[in-house]
């Protein structure tokens, strides 16, 4: 068979498997389940077929959902022409750990590219998991999920511990954040998911992070307040519109419906969270959205209860950095 019977065997299979996508499995996991069930595709054939897939998707990018719901700081010509490429992967070497993770990636024969102080940026498919230690020497993070210890570091320093509270921890990558930019902290870290906690404890214990707790809450409801915090973080449920350019499946389909569930969804979780902070502490509100529904709309019905003061607030503009698009904004609480 020739590469072009090959390429059109494949094109058959990509156009099966994308007309027959209706989510919410994100695509790379429906992938590697038709590729299971399948195992007559060979490594060349699964790569040839998942990037025909993956071309389909972005080329939707031209006609990305509910433009006119951008925010005006986003440049939407390049922000949309970025989908056309999958972002790249960004490691954040742990304090004291730069050298050391270096080392580890010459020693690798690994292409890579140093940013700024602890930042390494990678092809996306770079394996990583034999040649350094994640979590205890590095942690894979997006290079904006790594800039908002921009704004963590606008926090004072005190002598007493803060109180901290991550209030919606996913798998840990914000909690080791915040202790390697703030470590005088008390950190109490929950999620409403079991699975992804048992995740998170995994990986804070990789990290050498001993969390003062970890449990279970749903902040999506009201729940009994048993202690007040100096500093909340909230890394807020969203579309994800930010990080599409690495699951370009979402651009298709998704609607005002849509948007308008996330945004309830977060004004109900601010809601419930916000008394839990000390009058003079700290909340963080961070997305990985671009739509102003889920970010400064958010800062300004805080702002609007006359509880808040704003103290900084950005876009982490990733479009021109092979990286995701992230917002977030630092508040104070002034009042009950």
């Amino acid at each position: 068979m020739t590469i072009d019977k090959y390429h059109h065997s494949h094109q058959n299979v990509a156009d099966k498997l994308v007309r027959e996508y209706e989510g919410p499995t994100p695509f790379a996991l429906y992938l590697k389940t038709y590729f299971a069930a399948n195992k007559k595709h060979g490594s060349k054939d699964r790569k040839s077929i998942s990037a025909i897939c993956y071309e389909y998707f972005r080329k939707l990018s031209a006609d990305f959902p509910l433009q006119n719901f951008i925010s005006p700081v986003i440049d939407i010509p390049k922000f949309i022409a970025a989908h056309l490429q999958q972002p790249l992967l960004f490691i954040r070497a742990r304090p004291g750990k730069k050298e050391l993770v270096k080392a580890s990636l010459e020693k690798a024969g690994l292409f890579f590219e140093s940013i700024g102080e602890m930042t390494f940026a990678l092809p996306n498919t770079s394996a990583l998991q034999n040649i350094m230690l994640l979590n205890k020497e590095a942690v894979i993070q997006d290079l904006n999920s790594q800039a908002l210890a921009q704004l963590l570091q606008l926090i004072p320093v005190t002598e007493k511990p803060l109180v901290t509270w991550d209030a919606c921890s996913a798998s840990g990558g914000k909690s080791i954040l915040i202790k390697d930019f703030m470590p005088n902290v008390q950190l109490h870290v929950s999620d409403i998911r079991e699975n992804i906690l048992f995740n998170c404890e995994k990986r804070l214990k990789e990290a050498g992070i001993q969390p003062a707790s970890l449990q279970v809450v749903d902040i999506t409801l009201p729940f009994d307040i048993k202690k007040q915090f100096d500093f909340i973080f909230a890394d807020l449920p969203c579309s994800g519109s930010g990080t599409w350019g690495r699951t370009p499946e979402n651009l298709v389909g998704f609607t005002e419906k849509q948007l308008a569930y996330f945004t309830t969804l977060q004004t109900n979780m601010l809601h419930h969270i916000t008394p839990a902070l000390k009058i003079g502490g700290y909340l963080l509100a961070a997305t990985c959205s671009v739509y102003q529904n889920e970010n400064e709309h958010q800062i300004e019905k805080l702002m609007a209860t006359n509880k808040f003061k704003l103290v900084a607030q950005q876009y982490f503009i990733g479009y021109e950095k092979h990286a995701d698009t992230l917002f977030g904004a630092l508040l104070q609480k002034i009042a009950d």
